[in-house]
């Protein structure tokens, strides 16, 4: 009996071209044929890992059909691992007292604010953005391990949909920092939850590079009878490409202000 495939582990260019051909049910001789090259050199990609050549890598992007966000996830694939700083190296991006200040001034106008790292670790965040998600500090103030958790279930709409779109992004960085020890470390804790399992397993390929043209995030959050719709803005921080900055408007004070 044949099985679907999937793609169970860290981001890899080799094992994805593998899945691809598996999923249209081709041979190695085949793919090559359609894709425009010969078969020895997709055997010695494949095979030795080898890195493929312009024709070869133009010839499988253009022929499995593969999105833009898909192509810059192989290409990322196919370059050496960045480095992935310690978490504490990045926060010394956030010692100054104009970080304090801004997330303080954020705090008064009922504002989300928060820094996150490329694995959506929480390197720093306001008092708004804690509340609004309690027991973060319990899922290692990692986002993607709090969304695993029965307090996120609670609270977060459609719940299913927003683990998927942080397993999206996820694997984008993964991608690049995919031998970085914290990545790494970070990836075998996740799939040690049956939930964060499925939605990976079930999402080959599925990767998004725009932050901040995330879905608006809905919190049933205490003493609330419907639900507050967060909008999130997600860029990059000036000072370190590797910091995301998190800002999240919920309320007409918060506009006003």
């Amino acid at each position: 009996m044949s099985h679907d495939p999937v793609l169970s582990g860290m981001p890899d260019f080799h094992d994805t071209v593998e899945f691809l051909r598996h999923k249209r049910q081709l041979s190695r001789e085949s793919t090559a044929n359609k894709a425009g090259f010969s078969i020895s050199r997709l055997n010695e990609v494949i095979q030795t890992r080898a890195l493929p050549g312009p024709k070869v890598k133009k010839g499988l992007f253009a022929f499995f059909g593969l999105t833009p966000a898909q192509q810059r996830h192989l290409q990322d694939l196919l370059r050496p691992s960045a480095e992935l700083p310690l978490t504490t190296g990045l926060r010394q991006y956030l010692t100054n007292r104009s970080v304090q200040h801004h997330l303080g001034y954020l705090d008064q106008c009922e504002v989300l604010g928060a820094y996150l790292d490329p694995l959506q670790t929480v390197l720093h965040g306001n008092q708004v953005f804690y509340r609004m998600m309690p027991g973060l500090d319990r899922a290692d103030h990692n986002l993607v391990q709090w969304m695993l958790t029965p307090t996120a279930r609670d609270l977060v709409e459609d719940w299913h949909g927003q683990l998927l779109c942080l397993v999206s992004n996820l694997r984008s960085s993964l991608g690049r920092y995919r031998d970085a020890p914290r990545a790494r470390a970070l990836f075998l804790k996740l799939r040690n939850d049956s939930e964060f399992r499925a939605a990976w397993d079930s999402t080959p390929l599925q990767v998004s590079y725009n932050w901040h043209r995330t879905t608006p995030l809905r919190l049933y959050l205490p003493d609330t009878e419907h639900p507050v719709t967060l909008n999130l803005e997600i860029d990059q921080y000036g000072a370190c490409f590797e910091i995301l900055t998190v800002h999240g408007l919920y309320s007409a004070p918060a506009i006003a202000c």
